[in-house]
Parts: structure tokens; C-alpha cells; sequence
């Protein structure tokens, strides 16, 4: 008898695994870009992203890309059964969701069961936030963590405050508050955005022309264009005047990659890189003219090319 119970009680053990709380309560509460408080029912993911310790938080400070991001991101509390042990990863149940508890802004939730197996003790954890209940339909995002933040031992309890000194990864603090940021600009999350994460490459690829207007993606996506309609590339040919034609185009800003080259041929054969300057910016592009003389042939093209 004594034999089985001490079986039965190693049994028991065995199963029992960590436990984690995230709660802003009394700390920073998390807010849109603008500063409003976060509505309930937005997506929370909570996990870690398997990239080299030492360089974790470098990568996550500079990357953006969502599909990449979400490639690394090991989640939890986001499967029907298990969670946090190593089948939950791939499960289809919900992730964590702001819930307002005590007040607007707050988020206020436990996961039980963490294997140590799944995310060792001492790993450190990341709070991934949308403004979205529907990350794939977020338009804003922050990510966050903190020294404390880290998954617990086994049989043992760990509290993610935002009492802590948080470390913002992507997004601002202001007013107390956590402040998400808008989806970074990166061809892959204007894809994303467009087309779906599932979309097939022929149609999402940089020389893809989905909607048959002359315009390839990489181009809708330098020129902030609709990939769905028809659309005019940003190019204007003016007539001549005082003897020579105009070319304009617009060149985006601070947009990464992609690059725009502006290029000229007198035949249609040889293309040399074509001298242009800016006459006028705002926010979003700088407007660039090339002038020929009407007595020499020429032609203009312009075409992007994607920057790593």
C-alpha cells in the first residue's frame, strides 16, 4: 500500500507544471498609438521568440516583418488543451485577450501548466500586443518585456507586472501608459495586408500584377497604391516646353525595401541612370524632375528593386 501511494503521489507530481500571471494592475496599461486605452477582447500573445539570447532583443527592436516575427514566436496559452506543454503550439484555441479587469487598458490573466520541457525555466518572456481580437487584422502592434519576465519553475508561480521597468521593443510609453505603434512598413507586411498570410507566391511576389494594370507589387507597395484596383503609376510626362520635354516621378521616403532607379535610353537598349532633382516633398515622397532637349530622342523609366 505504502509502495502505491508513493507511485501515485510521484505520478501526480510529475504532471504538475508552472504557472504564469500577467497583470497590469497597478502598473502601465496598455494603450493605441493615439493613447487610447486598449478595448477589451485584443489579441495578447505571451511567449518567447527562439532567436540567440544575446542578440534576441537587438533583432526584436529592429525587425518588423510579421511573418518573420511570427515564424520565431514560440506562444503560450494559445492551444484547446495543454497549454503550455509542447502540444499547444499547434493547437486552434484562443490567445489571451485584454480584458479591462480592473479598469479600461488593464490586462489581467493566468496560464497554468507550463512544462518546463516546452519553455525551460528562467526564459525570457515577451508580451505581443494588437490592437486587433484578429492578430492577422492588426493595423497597430507593441511588443514588451521586462528582466522579470521570464517563464517560471516547475510548481511554481510568476507574475508579469507592468510594475516592472518595462522594455519597450516596439511601441512608445507615454502617460503611463504601454503604447502600441502601427504594423511596421515592410513589403512582407504589405502583402500581409492586401493579400492574406496564406496568399499563394504568384500573386504576392514583388513582380506579381494581380489586378493586370501595368503596375507590379513592388511598385503598389513603393507608391502606396491599391493592389486590388487598377491603378496609374505615379510618373507624369509633360509636353514640351521651351524646347524640352519634363519627366516627374515620385520617389518614396523613408519606406524600407525597396529602391527606385530612374533610368533614360536614347534607343530603348542601353539604359543609364537618369539625372533628376527634387522640386517639392512631403511625408511620404519626394517629387523628382528629368528634362531632355526635343532634339535628342529620349526615354524614362523608373523601376524599384527590393533592399534585403
Amino acid at each position: 500500500m505504502k509502495r502505491l501511494f508513493l507511485l501515485f503521489t510521484l505520478l501526480a507530481a510529475s504532471v504538475q507544471a508552472g504557472t504564469i500571471t500577467l497583470s497590469s494592475v497597478g502598473g502601465s496599461r496598455f494603450a493605441t498609438k493615439s493613447g487610447s486605452l486598449l478595448p477589451a477582447g485584443c489579441a495578447v500573445r505571451l511567449g518567447t521568440f527562439e532567436l540567440p539570447a544575446a542578440t534576441r532583443d537587438a533583432v526584436l527592436n529592429s525587425q518588423g516583418d510579421y511573418a518573420w516575427l511570427k515564424s520565431v514566436f514560440k506562444p503560450l496559452a494559445e492551444g484547446l488543451i495543454g497549454a503550455g506543454s509542447a502540444s499547444q503550439a499547434a493547437g486552434a484555441g484562443s490567445v489571451l485577450r485584454a480584458n479591462g479587469f480592473p479598469a479600461a487598458g488593464d490586462i489581467f490573466g493566468s496560464i497554468a501548466g507550463i512544462d518546463a520541457s516546452y519553455l525551460p525555466p528562467d526564459t525570457r518572456l515577451y508580451v505581443w500586443v494588437f490592437n486587433h481580437s484578429n492578430p492577422d487584422q492588426a493595423t497597430q502592434w507593441g511588443l514588451f518585456t521586462a528582466a522579470e519576465w521570464t517563464a517560471p519553475p516547475a510548481l511554481g508561480n510568476r507574475t508579469l507586472s507592468t510594475t516592472s521597468a518595462v522594455q519597450v521593443l516596439q511601441g512608445t510609453t507615454n502617460a503611463g501608459q504601454l503604447r502600441l505603434i502601427d504594423v511596421p512598413s515592410t513589403y512582407g507586411n504589405w502583402t500581409w495586408q492586401n493579400y492574406s498570410l496564406g496568399a499563394p507566391a504568384n500573386v504576392t511576389h514583388a513582380s506579381a500584377d494581380p489586378d493586370g494594370d501595368g503596375v507590379a507589387n513592388l511598385a503598389e507597395y513603393a507608391w502606396k497604391l491599391n493592389p486590388a484596383a487598377r491603378s496609374e503609376p505615379r510618373t507624369e510626362l509633360t509636353s514640351p516646353t521651351g524646347g524640352a520635354f519634363t519627366f516627374r516621378f515620385k520617389r518614396p521616403r523613408n519606406l524600407p525595401g525597396v529602391t527606385l532607379i530612374a533610368e533614360c535610353s536614347t534607343d530603348l537598349k542601353t539604359w543609364q541612370p537618369a539625372s533628376a532633382a527634387v522640386t517639392a516633398s512631403d511625408a511620404d515622397f519626394d517629387t523628382l524632375e528629368s528634362t531632355a532637349s526635343t532634339a535628342t530622342p529620349c526615354f524614362w523609366r523608373v523601376r524599384f528593386e527590393p533592399v534585403p
